[in-house]
């Protein structure tokens, strides 16, 4: 008896919403954060939609405003006391995009007299769906200082292409111990066939 394994390799879909800063709006009291989605290269259907939750310090921050770019509309949840307050939706009008797009932009505005700190703007739990498939992305961190009413951005380039870096190591880990599982599950599975067939076979 010839026994043939078949092993089919699995793939994990990723993709990525970059959380840019427009350096020229830190002038002005404000902050400006472009989100762009890239790395689509493998959604030959595209997609349509990106959801996700904007976190900020509300003390040191006045208004926030969230708007679609690009043929991209904006669902934004700005309700206080609301387990979804910061919580986006973000939907094409225009079909689904499978290439580098800029999709919103977010502008915070500062308060006035706020003292010399360090504070955090956060995009967590980005994600879209492909073919009914949701897929995840990485949290989204912006270090900010803020001293006379002026914000600058404090992360470290060499830093963020380092996290970046071990981001992607780690999502090529991830594919890497999926497929090897996915093999390890096929090999028992025929080998369990295989030990049923012989039982079979010596009863008979």
């Amino acid at each position: 008896m010839i026994i043939i394994l078949f092993i089919i390799p699995i793939h994990v879909l990723a993709f990525d919403l970059q959380a840019n800063v427009n350096e020229p709006s830190l002038q002005e009291g404000k902050i400006q954060i472009i989100l762009k989605l890239s790395d689509l290269q493998e959604y030959s259907n595209g997609i349509n939609a990106v959801s996700g939750k904007l976190i900020y310090d509300t003390s040191l921050f006045e208004s926030v405003t969230f708007v679609g770019m690009n043929n991209w509309s904006c669902a934004y949840n700005n309700e206080e006391d609301n387990e979804n307050n910061g919580s986006f939706m973000l939907i094409t009008t225009s079909g689904n995009v499978n290439k580098d797009t800029e999709v919103a932009q977010i502008e915070l505005k500062l308060k006035n007299s706020i003292e010399k700190q360090n504070t955090k703007v956060k995009i967590e739990n980005i994600q879209t769906s492909y073919k009914a498939q949701k897929i995840e992305s990485e949290d989204k961190e912006i270090n900010l200082l803020i001293e006379n009413n002026n914000i600058t951005v404090t992360n470290d380039s060499s830093e963020n292409q380092e996290v970046q870096q071990k981001t992607q190591e780690n999502v090529q880990q991830e594919e890497q111990s999926n497929e090897y599982n996915y093999r390890k599950y096929i090999i028992i599975i025929l080998f369990v066939i295989i030990l049923i067939i012989l039982i079979i076979l010596i009863i008979q």
